[in-house]
């Protein structure tokens, strides 16, 4: 079953959510603790889940399954940055901890792990809009074009924000100390 049809099914049938729930858990719940940081990422987590299962009738099939998923754990982000009366920024552990980790060799697991935690730490470090759209591309595998539409920006706005996030990475890696 494709994800459309998942979500509009998801309503009446337990093993059609459990099945759009494991397809997408881990690209949300990474996307959530980059975004949020893991206090509050279980918690998104649930109510997200929890959203979509209460708003399946209203979801329009149009082969934009994740677009909606991930607007949903956007936006209940936002709102709890808005209750909360601050934008919560994620420390480098919290961004780290969701890294994929390839088994490296022995003598190179000391080096490997400084350079995920590092690049976790620049990924935090970006503003969020930046951040959102980066997260978006990378975990949620979203297109621009979906990206801009999830976030309701212009195209345009999404890809600088994409260009500004990588050029302050790319400086930031190449020059860790600057």
């Amino acid at each position: 079953m494709d994800d459309d049809a998942l979500i509009q099914a998801c309503r009446t049938d337990s093993e059609a959510f459990r099945t759009l729930v494991e397809r997408y858990q881990a690209r949300i719940y990474s996307f959530l603790i980059r975004l949020a940081g893991r206090d509050a990422a279980e918690d998104l987590f649930q109510e997200t889940w929890l959203k979509v299962y209460e708003n399946a009738h209203r979801y329009e099939a149009r082969g934009k399954a994740a677009s909606w998923l991930f607007k949903i754990a956007n936006n209940l982000t936002r709102n709890h940055w808005a209750k909360s009366g601050r934008r919560k920024f994620v420390s480098a552990d919290d961004a780290a901890e969701r890294l994929p980790d390839r088994a490296p060799q022995p003598h190179a697991a000391l080096e490997q792990e400084e350079s995920r935690k590092g690049l976790a730490a620049q990924i935090a470090a970006l503003p969020v809009e930046q951040r959102q759209v980066l997260l978006m591309r990378e975990y949620g595998q979203m297109s621009f074009k979906e990206i801009a539409e999830t976030l309701d920006i212009p195209l345009g706005t999404a890809l600088s924000r994409m260009n500004y996030a990588l050029g302050k990475l790319r400086n930031a890696l190449e020059d860790p100390h600057a």
